[in-house]
């Protein structure tokens, strides 16, 4: 019987190899592994989180805290030798002259009955030495001719005294028939002094530098700062007005960060500088609460309505007259004067003065 033939088996056809996996790609800047919708600090602070912590979860930073939490994006680490790290840090214990009495610098005017001395029993007699001061108030009532004056006075003293002019030209030398602020400056210095109009140019102005910084000139903050740091440390100056703080920046939007800088600035140079400023329609300074909490000394010039027959016979008034005060709203360095003050203008400067009507149960310390 025949043999029957196996049947042949038919090699195995090998499975088609798979294609490689070809990389996803990446958007630019970010790592490989990293979802291409997260910010690439971030998922690498993620990553850096998982590895420090054996894989766990991914934590949300906060990005105000990266300084503190990590190196990446941070300033180099300074090292322990550098002196730079002792800079700014200051040891009270280890100062000699710990306790002072605030001092005054006197301007002639209502201004130095404001603030008191130490237990508050009588007035300092000029305003804070070494103080930022906003002085706001309405327009036409005599601060500019107040703080002339005192500027005067100062001058004459010996001081290097600086007008900061922002509102108007100081000096018109075409004589057009304009009575200047340059020749007004100049009436009030020898009303106030004296002293005869050669004597002023001499005694006076000889101490009297004054810096233009006007907005419609093209000037803006960051071109006053750098004119007014050159003028204080090249001239040595103790003693300052600014004519107005609020027109050196005319969109009135930075006005107390504008305050805040100028402030520290004159605490480290030692200058005293009255800032004159403007007041809104609600009565309150340009500025607003955070001017008030910026400056060291806030003067407010007001009109108090006599709004009843015992308020208008209590400050020498007729019924729904106003009438104009001053007070002291806040100093740091000294007590102030619980009281508004009423005040007039002096016939020949305009300077303010206490008024002859100011209550005796508000007296000023030493005036009455």
């Amino acid at each position: 019987m025949a043999k029957k033939k196996k049947a042949s088996k038919a090699p195995k056809k090998k499975a088609a190899a798979a294609p490689p996996e070809q990389p996803v790609a990446q958007p630019p800047g970010v790592m490989p592994g990293m979802g291409g919708s997260q910010n690439p600090m971030m998922a690498m602070m993620q990553m850096m989180q998982m590895m420090a912590g054996g894989g766990a979860g991914p934590a949300m930073v906060d990005p105000s805290a990266l300084p503190f939490t990590s190196n990446v994006g941070a300033p180099q680490p300074v090292e322990d030798d550098d002196p730079g790290l002792d800079a700014d840090v200051i040891r009270p214990a280890l100062l000699d002259d710990l306790v002072k009495e605030q001092e005054a610098v006197p301007l002639g005017s209502v201004l130095d009955l404001l603030c008191l001395d130490a237990d508050g029993s009588a007035t300092l007699g000029g305003v804070p030495m070494g103080c930022t001061i906003a002085f706001a108030g309405p327009p036409g009532k005599g601060k500019t001719r107040s703080a002339l004056a005192g500027m005067a006075k100062v001058a004459l003293s010996g001081e290097r005294v600086a007008f900061v002019v922002a509102e108007e030209g100081f000096h018109d030398p075409e004589g057009n028939g304009r009575d200047d602020l340059c020749s007004r400056f100049t009436k009030i210095a020898m009303q106030t002094t004296g002293l005869s109009e050669k004597d002023v140019r001499t005694k006076v102005l000889e101490n009297v530098y004054v810096l233009e910084s006007q907005y419609h000139k093209g000037h803006n903050w960051d071109d006053f700062v750098s004119k007014y740091r050159y003028l204080v440390e090249q001239q040595e100056i103790g003693f300052v007005v600014i004519d107005s703080l609020n027109m050196l920046d005319p969109s009135r939007n930075h006005t107390a960060d504008n305050l805040s800088a100028l402030k520290t600035y004159n605490h480290q140079q030692g200058v005293t500088c009255l800032c004159i400023g403007q007041i809104k329609d609600t009565g309150g300074p340009v500025g607003g609460e955070a001017l008030m909490h910026t400056a060291d000394v806030v003067f407010l010039l007001e009109e108090m309505s006599l709004g009843s027959k015992e308020i208008a016979e209590l400050w020498g008034g007729k019924y729904r007259d106003k009438i104009d005060t001053v007070r002291a709203v806040k100093s740091v360095t000294t007590p102030i004067f619980p009281h508004p003050v009423r005040v007039d203008r002096q016939p020949e400067t305009g300077v303010l003065t206490v008024h002859e009507s100011q209550p005796e149960m508000y007296a000023v310390p030493g005036t009455g």
